[in-house]
């Protein structure tokens, strides 16, 4: 469980999106009540931090679909 958690933590300091998704659905069986509550913290903070990073994509991907119809006018 350790190791899972320090993968984590370094993916979501890292803002590693790919990593994040893989880790959440790995998540590890049997694990202690104490490190259960940091995971779920973790998992929290990291389905914002991938829920941001998609509207920014989505927002990004408008504006150059929006610059693109405005060059082609």
């Amino acid at each position: 469980m350790k190791t899972w958690l320090d993968k984590f933590k370094l993916a979501l300091i890292e803002e590693n999106v790919n990593i994040l998704e893989e880790l959440i659905s790995n998540f590890p069986n049997g694990i202690e009540k104490e490190k259960l509550s940091e995971a779920k913290a973790l998992i929290e903070e990291a389905i914002k931090l991938i829920s941001n990073k998609k509207d920014v994509v989505a927002m990004e991907i408008h504006k150059f679909k929006r610059a693109l119809e405005y060059t082609k006018a």
